[in-house]
């Protein structure tokens, strides 16, 4: 599937297991994002102490309960989206699902290993 957004476009799939979007043409997605989403679940891995710490992080500074001590205990990955591979790094977000009331979904924003914003849609 592909649809245009800003004269970008946007090419999805759909696993089951969550959402995938990568820019490309009007004929093909990127091939470096593609490459990128083969490897993804390493990648997510690679993060995976960061994401802990910074849903930690986030929900203390807010005055939320972290009553969990690792991020899968309490959210699951719904989304991935690359937005930009520059010089062999990735430019790319995670939205998470929270598994408990309010149900709401955060958006992790990563440069490289870096975690650089976060967001929340409830």
């Amino acid at each position: 599937m592909t649809y245009s957004r800003g004269d970008k476009n946007i090419w999805t799939n759909n696993t089951g297991e969550f959402l995938m979007s990568v820019r490309g043409t009007d004929i093909e997605p990127g091939k470096e994002q593609l490459g990128f989403l083969e490897k993804v679940d390493a990648e997510i891995q690679k993060l995976d102490e960061k994401i802990t710490k910074r849903f930690i992080k986030e929900f203390t500074e807010a005055g939320l309960k972290t009553n969990f001590k690792h991020w899968k205990e309490r959210f699951k990955i719904v989304a991935t989206e690359v937005m930009i591979i520059f010089q062999e790094e990735a430019f790319w977000n995670i939205t998470f699902e929270d598994l408990k009331e309010p149900y709401a979904h955060f958006t992790l924003y990563i440069e490289g290993l870096k975690t650089t914003d976060f967001s929340i849609d409830t």
